[in-house]
């Protein structure tokens, strides 16, 4: 391509990034779609340039980033679109300083701005960026990390504080010396993910035994549910991986006695069967699950899910939820119901009117009347298939009898044929 027409591409894509240029008085919801195809297309053609000008493309693609982060501020993104069109930019932008690096310290200050100094996003790993910041780089982010830390909010827990935190322990990841990044994410051991973080490095650096260390240290940490419970799973890893077979049991069987969820269930299930001890193991695990029913009927939903989803038990599931109607969600009766229709219609005909009972009391949801619709055929299939049309008429009459002041609802009745 001769450099007439590469030229002519750089100022049609700067054209396109211009548009991305959002007016902040313009509706939330206006032209959302037409502006994610927008920023779509300047991350397409940006990709194209780098084997042509790969030069240009990081400065073109920052005006790009830039322009959506703050169109953010003012668009109704709800549906997430265009905040993922801004994360297909940066991962062009990450590309293409790989391929033609810019100058370090402008690249290096450009990330720290965007991270420090935004509204929260794009997010970003520094990881990404290793290669185009190299030494010089990675410096320049160490000295303004320290300035900003300087004149940063002290809360810990403050926007400057936390985004400065995040900085230094992906520039210490970007190291390549693990002893050095978890001494950084060792100054704040907050959470559980946090001491994933060391035990992953670790685990990377076939540090095994500091590894377990760590593992062992997070295991009483809150946090969110998905690391605690893969916190625990990397332990129970690293145990069997040096042959601590029974300190690993020990471990599932005490979190499942403790916490008997379908989750915790499925874990000490895969861990006895990989020790071939589950067969001794399942008749107690279950025998908890309905103890633990009977003092709290909140975990009638974890013993229905480890019945249907593990013991193919659908009988049993069937009887707990008919001893704790009140303790399902809507949604598990749905399922339920479904899979018991087929061989037991008349068994579902008391749950499906009061699902639909519920329906039409819950004033919240604008789309009750509708849905109670789709409950009364489906209610309406289940008389027939039992052999009782003649009742599903009578609790019809009773059913627009009981709510007849309720007009839309009649009219809907009358267009649906009930």
């Amino acid at each position: 391509m001769n450099s007439a027409v590469v030229r002519n591409e750089v100022e049609r894509i700067r054209r396109l990034i211009d548009g991305l240029r959002r007016d902040r008085r313009t509706h939330p919801y206006h032209d959302r779609r037409e502006y994610s195809a927008r920023a779509n297309e300047v991350a397409v053609a940006c990709h194209e340039l780098i084997g042509t000008e790969p030069t240009a493309v990081p400065a073109l693609l920052q005006r790009a980033v830039e322009r959506v982060t703050a169109t953010l501020m003012y668009m109704d993104d709800s549906a997430g679109i265009v905040g993922d069109n801004l994360r297909g930019l940066m991962a062009v932008h990450a590309h293409a300083c790989m391929v033609a690096p810019p100058d370090a310290k402008r690249l290096a200050t450009w990330l720290v701005k965007l991270r420090l100094d935004g509204p929260g996003w794009p997010d970003f790993e520094l990881r990404d960026y290793a290669d185009a910041l190299g030494d010089r780089g990675r410096r320049e982010i160490a000295r303004l990390l320290a300035d900003r830390a300087t004149a940063a909010d002290p809360d810990p827990y403050g926007c400057d504080a936390f985004g400065i935190r995040i900085m230094r322990e992906q520039l210490a990841e970007t190291s390549g010396d693990v002893d050095e990044y978890v001494a950084v994410l060792a100054e704040s051991l907050h959470s559980a993910t946090q001491y994933l973080k060391i035990v992953d490095a670790f685990t990377a650096a076939d540090r095994h035994p500091d590894a377990e260390q760590w593992a062992a240290r997070g295991l009483g940490q809150r946090g969110i549910p998905e690391d605690v419970a893969k916190l625990r799973d990397v332990y129970v890893d690293l145990l069997l991986r040096r042959g601590a077979t029974t300190e690993a049991m020990d471990l599932r069987r005490k979190v499942f006695d403790q916490h008997p969820t379908r989750r915790n269930y499925a874990d000490l299930r895969r861990t006895a069967s990989m020790l071939e001890q589950w067969d001794g193991l399942r008749g107690t695990a279950i025998e908890r699950l309905y103890t633990a029913v009977a003092e709290q009927s909140g975990y009638a939903d974890e013993l229905i899910t480890v019945l249907l989803l593990d013991e193919d038990d659908l009988d049993q599931a069937w009887q707990v939820a008919g001893e704790h109607p009140d303790s399902l969600y809507e949604s598990r009766w749905r399922q339920l119901i479904e899979l018991r229709q087929p061989d037991h219609p008349a068994e579902v005909i008391a749950p499906l009117q009061r699902l639909i009972e519920n329906r039409l009391t819950d004033d919240r949801d604008k789309h009750r009347y509708d849905r109670a619709v789709k409950l009364l055929r489906q209610l309406r299939g289940a008389y027939r298939a039992a052999g009782k049309s003649t009742d599903f008429d009578g609790y019809q009459s009773e059913l627009r009898d009981r709510h007849k002041r309720k007009t839309s609802l009649i009219a809907k009745l009358d267009r649906t044929g009930f």
